[in-house]
């Protein structure tokens, strides 16, 4: 038997769904764990595996295909409790969180503010560099520049970063 087991990481907690080749679905919840995420996976899949009379390690060992899904960014952004990101774009384009036109539900309607941006713009960092809309490089990557940069983000203690590339 070969399992196909579908993983959804909430707030609360972590669902599991595992399909063997008889195409019944069993389903395995357990707490999130946001310390460790995959210990709350291994026992939404444990609570699965029970179902059917196995151990969590046997069902892995014949999984031929994983699907993960989670709503942990969406809940950090809605929560405002984000980590602290630096966001890396090319140079030319600090503002491209902030000059938006989503975030509220009628964008023409001037009378209601947009959102903050889930990134401030002192936390932007602009690369040198730039490809052609052929795909071919027009400035080039400016190496020292990026090395520079990544020291100033360690420095001021980010805890992740976003990077858009151009």
């Amino acid at each position: 038997m070969s399992f196909v087991i579908s993983i959804d990481t909430g707030g609360t907690f972590t669902d599991v769904v595992i399909v063997g080749a008889d195409g019944q679905p069993v389903i395995g919840k357990a707490l999130t764990t946001h310390d460790r995420i995959f210990n709350g996976m291994r026992e939404a899949i444990g609570a699965a595996a029970a179902e059917m009379a196995m151990t969590p390690d046997a069902v892995l060992s014949d999984t031929r295909l994983l699907i993960y899904g989670t709503t942990r960014a969406t809940n950090a952004i809605v929560t405002k409790r984000a980590a602290r990101t630096a966001f890396v774009t090319t140079s030319g384009f600090p503002d491209i969180l902030v000059l938006k036109e989503g975030g509220k539900f009628d964008p023409h309607d001037f009378r209601t503010p947009y959102p903050d941006p889930y990134i401030p713009r002192r936390q932007t960092f602009e690369m040198v560099e730039r490809m052609s809309s052929e795909g071919t490089v027009s400035v080039p990557f400016d190496e020292a520049r990026a090395r520079e940069t990544i020291r100033t983000i360690v420095a001021r203690g980010f805890e992740a970063v976003a990077v858009r590339p151009g």
